[in-house]
């Protein structure tokens, strides 16, 4: 069963997977921070699941190119990351039946920190305890879930053949 660990013990294994990437995103879509468990990619984007998350299931949807302001993004990438977050919370809700989903577009000013990047990408979160809110599912102050990687494998699997 995934299990937490503080976000200062994520931290800690980030920078020794990967150092401290000028961008995380990046890093995550190149390999260069430890294995990528990609559900689905196509030449713009990759679905990927994150290894440090607040919920169990999380995936993210991550754009190939290095885009950072919104004044960057075409109309056309944009629209295909939301067409392919709807895609993956409506696989999420058939796979495991959360109470909802949330889906945010995350991003830093202020360069790279926990949770955010200042790459663009949108998680996609199951929600599974009525009493969760953005600033609870959002934030890694309380730590996160991590998991072996047969749990990683058995995952990216299920939501694979799920996404086709």
């Amino acid at each position: 069963m995934p299990r937490w660990i503080s976000k200062g013990d994520a931290i800690a294994r980030i920078q020794a997977e990967g150092g401290e990437p000028a961008c995380l995103m990046c890093a995550i879509r190149d390999g260069r921070v430890g294995p990528t468990h990609t559900v689905f990619e196509d030449d713009r984007l990759l679905v990927v699941l994150p290894r440090y998350v607040r919920r169990w299931g999380q995936v993210m949807v991550l754009p190939r190119e290095h885009v950072i302001s919104f004044s960057e993004v075409t109309p056309e990438l944009w629209a295909h990351t939301n067409t392919v977050a709807h895609r993956a919370a409506r696989m999420i809700e058939r796979e495991l039946a959360p109470l909802r989903c949330y889906v945010a577009s995350t991003g830093s000013p202020g360069g790279e920190r926990a949770n955010t990047s200042m790459h663009l990408h949108v998680h996609v979160v199951p929600i599974t305890d009525p009493e969760d809110r953005p600033r609870n599912v959002f934030s890694w102050d309380e730590g996160v879930l991590v998991a072996e990687p047969e749990e990683w494998d058995a995952l990216r699997a299920r939501f694979a053949a799920a996404f086709r």
